[in-house]
């Protein structure tokens, strides 16, 4: 479906009236407050009701933010950005130090291996702990001190010392010489000195970091625990994916008395937001992520799948 028009008449064809649908879609414009379009409140309620729709029409001024909204759980994070209890963690990094692999035999019986390897960036390094199948990439020949690997769906947990490691589930992988990696992160690890960085290789660089205020977040990136201040609603733009789906944009602006940070919520978690904020809500928003935004120059708040608003 390619306009309102279509979706409205597919609705008509579930053996709704045109009476009933007239009047849901007037509501749902009403609960999104004049935010989102005639097309959007429709496929809102063609999606509640179970069909798949989409748009052919794309709007071309969110088209690059569009191709910008990857998967929450697969973008890459600082590892001075990581912290117990993260999920999905994407990191990219040189492998700094190697241990060997380890068997052992469970309560059960049944042997077991573990392996680790310490992975570095420019921000710090972290112990990244491998069971079972996946330690035998340390068997691999092109697994080396010194070499990229790309780290993908880790999970943060507290080790010995109470130091935060990466550890891999089932759904966990390790690239070998990742490709598309920007070159930019890329020349950074190529200036990295691993004989510098192994004499305090086993002092994590994790801490958890919890601004007081908006201006705090100006010289902070990566993972933030939580921050307090006031909504603006800016605007809901809805675009349509690659894949032929449609999803939601949702702008706001987060601020108090010492600045104020733009912040952006993706697909149907925006939609999810703007049926309980207000413009002039006191928030506090848990488990965000801050990144620089190099088109405006400036930093931005992205929410991610574990990120919580309280109502203050």
């Amino acid at each position: 479906m390619s306009e309102a028009h279509d979706i409205f008449e597919t609705l008509l064809k579930l053996g709704i009236s045109e009476e009933d649908l007239e009047e849901e879609l007037k509501q749902k414009l009403l609960q999104f407050h004049g935010f989102i379009t005639k097309q959007g409140a429709l496929f809102l309620i063609a999606k509640e009701k179970g069909l798949e729709v989409y748009s052919r029409e794309l709007d071309p001024a969110i088209y690059d933010e569009a191709e910008y909204n990857i998967d929450y759980g697969e973008f890459i994070v600082d590892i001075a950005s990581i912290h117990k209890d993260m999920i999905n963690i994407v990191a990219v990094g040189i492998i700094s130090e190697i241990f060997k692999i380890n068997k052992f035999q469970r309560k059960d019986g049944t042997p077991g291996k573990v392996a680790s390897f310490l992975l570095t960036d420019s921000t710090g390094t972290i112990k990244v702990v491998l069971w079972g199948k996946k330690a035998e990439i340390l068997r691999n020949e092109f697994f080396k001190v010194g070499k990229i690997v790309q780290c993908i769906n880790g999970y943060a947990k507290k080790g010995l010392k109470d130091r935060v490691e990466i550890h891999f589930s089932k759904k966990s992988k390790v690239i070998l010489a990742p490709q598309d990696i920007n070159k930019s992160v890329i020349n950074k690890l190529k200036n990295i000195k691993i004989s510098d960085k192994r004499h305090n290789s086993r002092e994590i660089n994790n801490t958890s970091r919890n601004p007081d205020k908006i201006e705090d977040l100006y010289n902070m990136e990566g993972f933030i625990t939580s921050i307090s201040g006031t909504i603006k609603i800016v605007e809901l733009k809805e675009f349509t994916k690659n894949n032929r789906e449609k999803s939601f944009l949702l702008k706001l602006t987060l601020y108090d008395e010492t600045g104020e940070i733009k912040v952006k919520i993706w697909g149907m978690q925006a939609i999810e937001i703007l049926k309980i904020i207000q413009n002039g809500m006191n928030v506090k928003i848990f488990n965000f992520l801050v990144e620089r935004n190099d088109y405006l120059e400036s930093k931005e708040i992205r929410f991610t799948k574990k990120t919580v608003i309280e109502f203050l």
